[in-house]
């Protein structure tokens, strides 16, 4: 996949000429069979070619024409060129690596975008081989004729870099299944590639459309051959914003499948049912470190060595168990295409096994209670290829990842096996902390004081505000604890909630009506404007509520609550004023 301005690093590439660029051209692809159906889940995107002109430190060395340039360095470029391609990944197989080498890639020689990376970088990512100490770096796919630039120091001599490609993988089908397949015989059977009638659009519901902008599409390379599954973008207590990201073992299950990691962002519609990829879609190529896998579940957490796009959402996770019954979502990327939502229930939990080299998932046929993955039943959509390693929300908050089921779009009744995260968290508590439950970013705890002169409620998203509370009014006012959580700053889909303070009464009031702000400082400037007090979600969905209000006459001070119960005793008591809704909030768990 080409890359994207907002994704790499932008250069001009005046170290390169067309008379210094070497070119190395691949004849036609002729191994079509090797292209395996998708199974398990997982997407094949890249078959793996032998490179029998590179395949030696001493081919390579007498391919490479090295050029002194002005600022004291010396460069020398290779281009490969695949007609039948629609990208390639290079594998660069390192017996001798300085730290002070520089990469860069480019997607021609006449391109301004290219990837940068250092020798130093590769050092640090790449796992040296047991038996033979070398380290193999799959380069980002560009395209399909990257040129790769190398440059030394002046005075290094080029003998100190040492490297072999004795395989490269071509990319053999279109980056979306939405596209037709350029080679009819790689095409997987029929019956595996049934159109996406049946799955749902993300952008025709509300329920997780925050949630969509923390699902990533991964890229990774396995025995020369690239493959794609789906991941999640998650958030830990500490709130710090380290790209954490969860995904299935089968996909990434190891440091050297981590080192080949390319992920794709925001890659969905531009608008409901729309064939238009979005205008925000970018790429990352930097790679991931393996923190950890669970086996028991399928289950892999990743660090990003990048960090991710602006706008990117780290998603919460619910690390309890999940009641059978439970009505759950999955956003994923079915075959690779733009995201979908698949709704359905959860049903009992069992023990499975994943055989990695046929890729079959085996499950056993008796409900086990502590079984390590979850049965779901599709009612909308269904899993396909690439939509391994795919959360399954509840209220919000991812609980499992993907590992495998019915591949098929199933329009009803479809069976998905997705690996439990509350039994899997133990391998990740280092990362993701101890607690049962993370929101996303956007998701701040509000926190609740009751007011003892006015009966009303104070809220405050503010830590510092609270404690300062809790410490200097302790007589004043009662803490209640996390009421509901809400967001900390302005974000798509979100509407600020204003704050205002009566000091006459002791009582605060809050609106995210316009309209109501207007009429409090025309008719009543004793309210106090305390200014934005925290943002809330624009319209209800997944774990959304809404808050009701009411007013009491005398003493002259505003309730707030999320229960119906409270509502409805509102409605009944003559001495208040029901207001109706007062805005949504993320429910606290």
């Amino acid at each position: 996949m080409p890359a994207s301005p907002g994704s790499a690093l932008t250069k001009q590439a005046t170290a390169l000429s067309a008379s210094a660029v070497v070119p190395v051209v691949l004849p036609p692809w002729q191994g079509s069979k090797a292209l395996a159906p998708d199974e398990g889940g997982v997407r094949q995107t890249g078959v793996a070619r032998a490179l029998d002109a590179m395949d030696s430190d001493d081919k390579v060395t007498h391919l490479l024409q090295w050029k002194a340039l002005p600022s004291r360095q010396k460069v020398a470029a290779l281009q490969w060129v695949a007609a039948d391609a629609y990208g390639l990944r290079l594998g660069l197989e390192f017996s001798a690596l300085p730290a002070v080498a520089v990469f860069r890639l480019y997607a021609s020689p006449e391109a301004a975008v290219s990837y940068e990376v250092t020798g130093a970088a590769l050092l640090e990512r790449l796992v040296a081989d047991a038996q033979t100490g070398k380290r193999t770096w799959w380069t980002p796919d560009v395209g399909p004729a990257p040129v790769l630039e190398i440059l030394l120091p002046a005075a290094l001599p080029t003998s100190s870099l040492q490297w072999a490609m004795p395989q490269l993988s071509q990319i053999v089908v279109p980056p979306s299944a939405s596209e037709l397949l350029k080679l009819s015989d790689a095409a997987v059977p029929t019956e595996k590639r049934r159109p996406n009638a049946c799955q749902g659009d993300v952008n025709c519901q509300d329920a997780l459309l925050d949630q969509r902008d923390a699902v990533i599409r991964i890229f990774y390379v396995n025995q020369g051959r690239t493959f794609q599954c789906t991941g999640t973008l998650v958030n830990n207590p500490r709130q710090d914003l380290t790209p954490y990201v969860l995904t299935a073992a089968h996909c990434v299950g190891d440091q050297a499948a981590a080192s080949t990691v390319q992920t794709s962002w925001f890659y969905y519609s531009q608008s409901c049912n729309s064939n238009q990829l979005f205008a925000g879609h970018t790429e990352r190529f930097s790679a991931a470190r393996w923190l950890a896998s669970s086996s028991a579940n399928d289950m892999t957490l990743l660090q990003l060595n990048e960090a991710p796009p602006a706008g990117a959402l780290f998603a919460g996770w619910d690390a309890t168990a999940l009641p059978a019954g439970t009505a759950v979502a999955g956003l994923h990327h079915p075959h690779g295409d733009l995201m979908m939502l698949a709704a359905g229930t959860s049903e009992d939990d069992t023990a499975c096994t994943v055989n990695d080299a046929s890729s079959r998932l085996d499950c056993s046929a008796q409900t086990l209670s502590n079984g390590g993955f979850y049965h779901v039943r599709w009612s909308q959509g269904g899993i396909e290829g690439g939509s391994s390693g795919s959360a399954l929300f509840v209220g919000g908050r991812l609980t499992a990842t993907l590992t495998g089921g019915d591949i098929w779009c199933a329009a009803k009744d479809g069976r998905a096996v997705y690996g439990r995260l509350d039994q899997a968290f133990a391998s990740f508590a280092a990362w993701l902390g101890a607690g049962a439950a993370v929101n996303s970013d956007l998701q701040l705890p509000v926190y609740r004081f009751q007011v003892l002169r006015s009966g009303g409620a104070f809220y405050t998203v503010s830590v510092q505000e609270r404690d300062w509370v809790i410490a200097v009014l302790s007589d004043d006012v009662v803490f209640d604890g996390i009421a509901f959580y809400a967001a900390g700053h302005a974000h798509d889909r979100l509407v600020p909630v204003h704050r205002y303070f009566n000091p006459e009464v002791g009582a605060h009031f809050y609106t995210t009506s316009d309209a109501e702000r207007q009429f409090v400082q025309t008719y009543h400037p004793r309210w106090n404007y305390d200014g934005i007090a925290w943002w809330s979600p624009a319209q209800p969905g997944d774990g959304i509520v809404p808050v009701y209000r009411a007013y009491q006459y005398v003493p002259g001070v505003h309730h707030y609550s999320m229960r119906i119960q409270a509502r409805d005793a509102w409605l009944a008591n003559a001495g208040l004023l029901y207001d109706g809704l007062a805005y949504y909030v993320w429910d606290a768990p």
